[in-house]
């Protein structure tokens, strides 16, 4: 199971009349090409992988679960609604708060957290062996707070991860900026600062578009998987 964790810093207001008319806000258009790269093969859908949206400023989470995901197709429409109706439910959230996810469409949940502290528990509470931040270029000097509490994470390559498939990728969706990061990191080291003994730093500085790095981290496991069939 791969999991990839998209950290956001708002929600983005847009309509259906937006995208038929072509005009879909940048930050939309990119987390539409986030989800084609995690889930759209040609005819099929990745069924192992799993993506979550985390908007920071709101505390809401959007799950979309591979194995039970319907309705999405490789086109920028298909996904955009889809995630529009997904969006729709944090206003019922607001109405009647909820610990648990609320169901949008098949293989899509939302949930609402109180505030990042109690987003960090729920992670906690998924006991995750290793998580692996992925940006365009990291320097352990960019994130000074983690010296105070812990040792600073280890920067490893892509290739030297292990089995990429056990591993909770957690990208920003503006890799070039490591503001989401470290506002994500920062609030791990405030809550349970234990957890970043399983926290890895990533580079992929030579992939600059976010969807890229999906794609290719996704390219990556088909080649792990293939190499580790032909030898069985």
């Amino acid at each position: 199971m791969v999991n990839f964790l998209l950290l956001i810093e708002n929600i983005i207001d847009y309509n259906k009349n937006n995208i038929d008319k072509g005009n879909t806000p940048p930050d939309i258009y990119k987390i539409c090409s986030c989800i084609r790269e995690t889930f759209c093969l040609s005819y099929a859908i990745r069924k192992s992988n799993n993506l979550y949206l985390y908007f920071q400023n709101e505390n809401v989470l959007i799950k979309f679960e591979g194995i039970n995901l319907r309705y999405l197709s490789s086109d920028e429409r298909s996904q955009a609604l889809l995630l529009k109706k997904a969006l729709e439910k944090v206003t019922q959230y607001k109405r009647s708060p909820s610990d648990d996810w609320v169901k949008s469409t098949p293989g899509i949940y939302v949930r609402r957290f109180i505030n990042s502290h109690a987003f960090i528990l729920w992670l906690k509470l998924m006991e995750l062996k290793d998580i692996v931040c992925v940006s365009n270029s990291i320097s352990v000097f960019e994130f000074p707070f983690l010296a105070h509490i812990y040792d600073l994470p280890p920067i490893k390559k892509l290739n030297e991860l292990g089995n990429l498939t056990k591993i909770f990728f957690i990208i920003s969706l503006n890799p070039h900026i490591n503001t989401l990061l470290i506002k994500f990191l920062s609030s791990m080291a405030q809550v349970f600062p234990s957890m970043l003994e399983n926290v890895i730093l990533t580079p992929l500085k030579t992939i600059k578009a976010i969807k890229d790095k999906i794609l290719y981290i996704n390219f990556r496991i088909d080649q792990q998987e293939n190499t580790n069939n032909s030898n069985k």
